[in-house]
């Protein structure tokens, strides 16, 4: 089958990662177009890549042959950019978040579908093995009934990563600050595992960097659907970078994964293993071949060459089997596995969790923007 063309558009520190991504799969896609509205930068990720550059999206879609569409531009532009791409006929990849309002993810979701085009959004971590075996050890009820579910992302960004662009670390732009952006990963896996919120109650705030609207360190306790509670914490300013991780617990066992990797299994019916440094040798997952080389050196890498303390250090693993997942879907015409309403969900959660901070009260779902 003939390969799929794609194009980015918003050239930052993240569209190399899509670039690497695209040429992981030779035989399947390649980058054919990369835009950006500061001509300088456009013109470098052009020459770089060996492509033609755009500074405008609308003059990329006339002129380039492409299938699909990254959306590399910062968040609160996402839908936007995917809503005009959708129109235009092309499938969608959007770097995570969806975008920053539930209205916003919604406008592109119903352009998506009424367009007859798929969509992915990033959220790489799905495709861990540590990430794909929890889920499965809960799917298998392994944990018995789920009473406790915890995400932490303790990162680090500098002063200057703030200020390296005039749309970070605002409200309309970049969404949110250390939760919208960093920790709404694990803020996905935490929806992922647990399943539906029924209310969040959260607190926040901005300690450890200027010149920013949005907040540094946020804290949010949950009630699940299924009666299940739940914390979660996401903060920048923890100096060099740490771990992200979630435990999940269950009346009959209890899984923790550090940094995409399975740190500690154990369950009553003892199928699990358990040492003193709380490692589980369980059987790997089924993976795609092309995916499994590169998984395994990015889950080898320590906490700070996966974005702790530098964004550009993230790895395209889970970059490429987000695209071989979409380049699946539309051949086959099945749903896309990271689709627009999984990406809404979690960004219902971080929508959630920043009104009961702002508002001081308690949040039911599903939540109702103001």
């Amino acid at each position: 089958m003939s390969k799929l063309r794609f194009a980015i558009v918003g050239c930052g520190v993240i569209h190399g990662t899509h670039v690497d991504a695209i040429r992981t799969l030779p035989d399947d896609a390649e980058l054919v177009a990369v835009c950006d509205e500061v001509a300088e930068v456009a013109q470098k990720a052009g020459e770089t890549h060996g492509v033609p550059f755009f500074t405008d999206l609308d003059t990329m879609l006339r002129e380039a042959d492409f299938d699909g569409l990254a959306v590399c531009t910062p968040s609160g532009l996402h839908a936007e950019n995917g809503v005009v791409a959708a129109k235009a006929g092309k499938h969608v990849v959007v770097e995570k978040p969806i975008d920053v309002s539930l209205k916003a993810a919604d406008a592109l979701i119903a352009a998506c579908r009424e367009n007859n085009v798929k969509l992915v959004v990033i959220s790489q971590h799905r495709y861990s093995s540590g990430m794909k075996e929890l889920k499965r050890y809960i799917e298998e009820g392994r944990l018995g009934k789920l009473v406790y579910g915890e995400s932490v992302t303790k990162w680090y960004r500098t002063q200057e990563y703030y200020d390296s662009g005039g749309w970070r670390g605002t409200w309309a732009l970049d969404g949110g600050g250390a939760l919208m952006n960093q920790g709404v990963h694990y803020v996905d896996m935490l929806r992922w595992t647990m399943g539906p919120v029924k209310s969040v109650s959260a607190t926040m705030g901005t300690l450890g960097h200027e010149r920013i609207e949005v907040e540094d360190i946020v804290s949010a306790t949950i009630e699940f659907e299924n009666g299940a509670v739940g914390t979660l914490l996401a903060s920048t300013d923890f100096y060099p970078g740490y771990k992200q991780a979630l435990e999940v617990y269950g009346t009959n066992g209890t899984v923790i994964v550090e940094n995409s990797r399975l740190k500690h299994a154990h369950f009553s019916d003892g199928g699990g293993e358990h040492t003193p440094g709380g490692i589980k040798n369980a059987p790997a997952p089924e993976v795609k071949d092309f995916v499994r080389q590169a998984e395994a050196a990015a889950e080898a890498a320590p906490a700070a060459t996966q974005g702790a303390s530098d964004p550009r250090a993230i790895g395209a693993s889970g970059h490429v089997a987000h695209y071989a997942d979409l380049i699946d879907a539309i051949r086959t015409g099945r749903e896309t596995f990271m689709n627009g309403q999984e990406a809404r969900a979690a960004l219902e959660l971080v929508v959630g969790v920043y009104k009961s901070a702002k508002t001081g009260q308690r949040v039911t779902f599903p939540v109702v923007e103001d």
